[in-house]
Parts: C-alpha cells; sequence; structure tokens
C-alpha cells in the first residue's frame, strides 16, 4: 500500500499557508452570508468532531440516502465492475469526497478479489477521515494500492493527473451533487469533463425526488445530529 497525504508542509512555508487558507475562509463566508437564502460552504464542518457526526448520521434510520446507495453497491457491483474494466486497461479509481468509503468498499473488494490493475485515490477535504479510511482499507483489503489526497476536488483531481497517467475513473457519490443549484452543477460538471480525458470516466449518484417530508425527516431526525 503507498500512502501519501498532501499536507505536509516546510517548516517556512508553514505561516503563509495559514494566512492563504485564513483569506479563503474570509472570502468563503462573506459570499455565503450575502447568497439567498445563506450558507456555509460544508467543508468547513469537517474537523475529527464533524467527522463523527457525519458517520452517525449516514447511520440514523432517517437519513435513508446511505442505505440507497449501499443496496445499489451490494446488488451492482458486478455491473458497475463490468462496466469500468470494458476495455481491461489499467486505471485510477477517484473518490470525490470519499469519506470512510463505506459504500464503495464493496467495488473496491470486488475489483481486488478479481485481481483487477488499479489505484484507488480518495479525495476528502478531512485528513483525519482519510486517515481511518486508509486505516480500514489496509485491513480489510491488504493488497489495494491507495493514493489518499487531502483537498478540495478540483485542486486534488489535478494532482492525481500529476501523479498517473492512467486512464480515471471519477466516483461522486452520496447525492452530493443534489447540495448544489443548477448553475453550480452545470459548472461542476463541465470543471470534471475538462479535467477528464477521452476514454476516462464518471459515475455519479443522484438522489431521485421524493416526498418532501422524507427529505425533511432525512436533515431533520428525531434525535437531532442532523439538526
Amino acid at each position: 500500500m503507498s500512502l501519501q497525504l498532501n499536507n505536509v508542509l516546510p517548516v517556512n512555508s508553514a505561516v503563509p499557508e495559514i494566512e492563504k487558507y485564513e483569506g479563503i475562509f474570509h472570502k468563503d463566508v462573506i459570499e455565503g452570508l450575502n447568497t439567498y437564502p445563506k450558507k456555509l460552504y460544508s467543508k468547513y464542518f469537517y474537523d475529527p468532531i464533524g467527522d463523527r457526526l457525519f458517520q452517525d448520521i449516514m447511520h440514523m434510520p432517517e437519513y435513508y440516502l446511505t442505505d440507497c446507495e449501499l443496496e445499489i453497491f451490494r446488488t451492482k457491483t458486478f455491473e458497475l465492475a463490468d462496466l469500468i474494466t470494458t476495455d481491461e486497461s489499467d486505471f485510477d479509481l477517484i473518490e470525490l469526497g470519499a469519506g470512510d468509503a463505506l459504500k464503495s468498499s464493496h467495488l473496491l473488494q470486488h475489483l481486488s478479489a478479481n485481481h483487477t490493475s488499479y489505484s484507488y485515490m480518495p479525495i476528502d477535504i478531512s485528513g483525519n477521515i482519510l486517515s481511518l479510511l486508509v486505516e480500514k482499507l489496509d485491513r480489510d483489503i491488504p493488497n489495494l494500492d491507495i493514493v489518499p489526497l487531502e483537498g478540495e476536488y478540483f485542486e486534488m483531481l489535478d494532482q492525481a493527473m500529476k501523479i498517473s497517467t492512467r486512464r480515471k475513473v471519477v466516483l461522486f457519490l452520496g447525492g452530493n451533487i443534489g447540495n448544489m443549484d443548477m448553475d453550480e452543477a452545470q459548472l461542476f460538471c463541465a470543471e470534471v469533463r475538462r479535467k477528464l480525458s477521452p476514454g476516462d470516466m464518471i459515475i455519479i449518484g443522484f438522489d431521485l425526488k421524493k416526498n418532501p417530508h422524507t427529505v425533511l425527516s432525512a436533515y431533520n431526525d428525531k434525535t437531532g445530529i442532523t439538526s
């Protein structure tokens, strides 16, 4: 297994980096408070406490998204694997917002069990959750080649392109695209397309239209974790 976290900085670069990210945070807060409705980008939720809270949320009975995608990966992994490996070339499997790889681990186990030649590149804003992910996959799939990338999606996609020239298969799960408005989603898809090459692939999880009460309960559970 290869382990490569991106947040290791030379000592003399620490202060400029702190100033850089403080400036980005200030810009994002001002921008969010000046939109309607007001918002704060979810990337600021994720530290060790936020990671634990989100893992708790995913196991709440009201939070249907996790169970739905788990069912897809449990029942459709063979089909997904066939789709991904159609041309039999080596590839990098890149997961945007990988978290603890609860869902994608089913696909990873299947690919590895079939001796597929690939690397797994989980991208996440949280170095803490990436460390937990690596520990878990090192135990469950010991021969898996993992290159964890800590940071924002597109910066880390650029990093992934520099690390390897192999074909890219991108996963974007959890219905995360539903957190974007239409303009944001279109810009996101256009930017992913711009970064990928012919023969690359992206698999996106979309939440389907449903009763508003179902959605409300998922984000306002009885125990109050999500609220």
